[in-house]
């Protein structure tokens, strides 16, 4: 493969709603050549939750700008801006906005290959697919 370069100006990133008012906007992933990472900035408005689930890949949340208390597995924490998180692959864990404002958290997975498994139903989806919302 080739090597890449790449500027990805915030405004020129794909917007993917994701259902609930979540929208995701990826920036390293297959799509530009990343071969072992996939990242992108999540949306989140205010009161609402990316409900619990678990990826196939490590995780590292971090938050941008707003509060949001992160919940993995029986521990939460409420996070402000450059708070970080670390999840280990197959942890459950769920992100609600529980801020004033917008908010938006940096997401690295150690993988270009992820997955998303909805803890309320047991259902995998692949990150970034038609099947990925955050509405069951």
């Amino acid at each position: 493969m080739k090597e890449q370069r790449h500027f990805l100006p915030f405004d020129s990133l794909l917007a993917v709603p994701r259902g609930n008012g979540i929208v995701n906007y990826p920036i390293a992933s297959k799509k530009v050549g990343a071969r072992a990472m996939h990242t992108g900035i999540s949306k989140l408005p205010v009161g609402v939750t990316a409900p619990r689930h678990s990826h196939n890949a490590e995780e590292q949340v971090t938050v941008l700008e707003g509060r949001v208390k992160i919940v993995l597995d029986d521990r939460e924490q409420v996070c402000g801006r450059f708070d970080s998180t670390f999840i280990s692959a197959g942890v459950e864990h769920e992100i609600v906005n529980v801020g004033d404002d917008t908010a938006y958290v940096l997401v690295v997975y150690g993988s270009p290959d992820v997955d998303r498994t909805f803890a309320a139903t047991g259902e995998t989806v692949a990150i970034g697919s038609d099947s990925d919302r955050f509405v069951r």
